[in-house]
């Protein structure tokens, strides 16, 4: 016979409808702290249970909040769960969160992007080439020769040859400043109705972009996601092959890969010219957390910008 306390739902109260407790979620956001899954959802499972013991069947979201802070300070640290009380906080900042992701064909930028997009519980993820899709199929035919092929064969379309310039790169600058009209717009959107948002692709380029003007109204953080050996760079493709079923065949990608790297290196010249964090992706798990801790750091020091001005209007 099935306990009747193990079946009864807990309802976090103050949620629309009363939203019911959910083990998963709860590690979910936990994971965003840096700790990985299995202690998330140790954490969350304890929770959980310690609510069923104690017969809690209805907790506020504040309650839930503190319950998790003291659970992951007694099993993990006091630093993780002051990451955890942080993290949930960000709201209260009323700034979204946007997050650029540049970096080359290959290099994992949308894999990356969904993973922080699932640890932030971030909803829209956005890449430059559906942004440059979409601008293809609204603009004049006459106006979309550079938002056609890829980044790494725009040259290809061209208007004049080039004279003196290395061809791949004149195609992918102006396929650049095509695609970032379509990308200010996105940003500015969001900026506007305050909504988080990750954006990425090839076309996120350090020094195209205009972001200055929203650093006070948004967390916003670029950066350049890098494979700096070509063989692990090569494998990438591979992998995507077959994580896509073909749909992606590396073949396609791998007869352009000198390109591709030749458009590397000039994403990372101008990122390391405009002061943008280039990070090494050998490892997702590493990458991600090197991603939240740059943004974690933001988010400290805007807290430490409120309390300033708290005490000073105080």
């Amino acid at each position: 016979m099935v306990n009747e306390m193990e079946t009864k739902v807990i309802v976090i109260s103050d949620k629309k409808s009363g939203l019911p407790f959910s083990k998963g979620i709860l590690a979910s956001s936990i994971t965003v702290t840096g700790l990985d899954l299995l202690t998330s959802h140790k954490i969350a499972f304890d929770i959980q249970e310690y609510l069923r013991k104690n017969k809690v069947y209805s907790i506020s979201l504040d309650e839930l909040r503190s319950l998790v802070f003291r659970f992951i300070k007694e099993e993990v640290g006091f630093e993780y769960a002051e990451k955890y009380l942080l993290w949930q906080s960000v709201g209260k900042l009323e700034k979204p969160i946007i997050i650029l992701i540049g970096g080359a064909t290959g290099v994992g930028k949308s894999t990356i992007a969904t993973t922080l997009a699932n640890r932030l519980n971030i909803t829209r993820v956005v890449s430059s080439d559906a942004i440059r899709e979409v601008m293809r199929a609204s603009v004049s035919e006459k106006l979309i020769r550079p938002l056609r092929g890829s980044s790494y064969d725009a040259y290809k379309n061209l208007t004049l040859p080039p004279s003196g310039v290395e061809p791949v790169i004149l195609g992918f600058r102006e396929q650049t400043m095509a695609v970032i009209v379509g990308i200010e717009a996105i940003i500015a959107r969001s900026v506007e109705e305050k909504s988080n948002i990750i954006i990425e692709g090839a076309h996120v380029v350090p020094g195209y972009l205009d972001i200055k003007r929203y650093q006070t109204r948004a967390l916003l953080h670029h950066m350049i996601i890098s494979v700096s050996d070509e063989e692990t760079h090569r494998e990438h493709f591979m992998r995507r092959s077959f994580e896509t079923q073909g749909s992606r065949p590396m073949q396609r990608y791998l007869e352009h890969f000198d390109k591709i790297r030749i458009i590397q290196k000039y994403i990372e010249e101008l990122a390391q010219k405009h002061k943008v964090r280039i990070i090494e992706n050998y490892d997702l798990d590493y990458t991600v957390n090197e991603v939240l801790k740059l943004i974690l750091q933001d988010v400290r020091e805007e807290f430490s910008k409120v309390r300033l001005e708290y005490a000073k209007s105080g």
